[in-house]
């Protein structure tokens, strides 16, 4: 699962914002928190020391306040991956899901929150864990985060977001020289979930906008 491994080195990321750089956030994070759900579309380039070419993936994301972080891989294979704070499901190809509980793997608890604090800008999560320094306003901005735990650092120099209404691509460095660079694309905001991704989150219909199932 190299998704989840990327997003478990994501959740150890995050360090405290300046009062300047907080400020900004939290317009940027009250922009985008007008949307219960964000769909887009996204490449993902991780550029790897060992290798000359970076290994592209495409696919669809859907991002939900409630229920989490639907990430639907299409190319140049299918893999579908349900983001939540107490599980992790993967859905093969041929439609089998594969359940792992945040509890029973270390550092696994993080992910969902993690990758919904940065794809909603959530102000209070990141100023948790991150030092970061923003730019410009909420029309066009940029967020540069910086790990300030010495072990997080070993492995990880930083991260950039950068965006206007929504994120419109993340930028991940790690001390080793791999990088991973996703952007989004057509991204839309809605109310509630469409019924196709909503059975993908393992919900029902009085589930769209409710309460997260855990």
């Amino acid at each position: 699962m190299k998704l989840v491994r990327s997003l478990i080195a994501l959740a150890g990321l995050l360090g405290a914002l300046s009062a300047s750089a907080a400020s900004t956030l939290n317009q940027i994070g009250a922009q985008i928190e007008q949307h219960a759900v964000v769909r887009a579309e996204f490449v993902q380039s991780k550029q790897m020391a060992a290798l000359k070419r970076p290994l592209v993936t495409r696919g669809r994301l859907t991002f939900s306040r409630s229920q989490g972080v639907l990430w639907q891989i299409e190319q140049p294979y299918r893999m579908s991956y349900v983001l939540g704070e107490a599980r992790i499901v993967e859905i093969g190809s041929d439609g089998v899901r594969r359940v792992r509980e945040t509890r029973d793997v270390p550092g696994l608890a993080q992910v969902g929150r993690v990758f919904r604090a940065v794809l909603g800008a959530n102000s209070d999560a990141l100023r948790e864990y991150f030092d970061a320094t923003v730019q410009g306003d909420p029309g066009k901005w940029v967020i540069e985060l910086k790990p300030r735990q010495a072990q997080l650092a070993q492995y990880l120099g930083g991260m950039r977001l950068s965006g206007g209404r929504f994120v419109e691509e993340i930028q991940i460095s790690e001390t080793g020289g791999d990088s991973t660079q996703i952007r989004f694309g057509n991204s839309q905001g809605a109310a509630v979930l469409n019924e196709a991704d909503l059975s993908l989150f393992g919900g029902d219909s009085a589930d769209r906008t409710g309460t997260a199932r855990q």
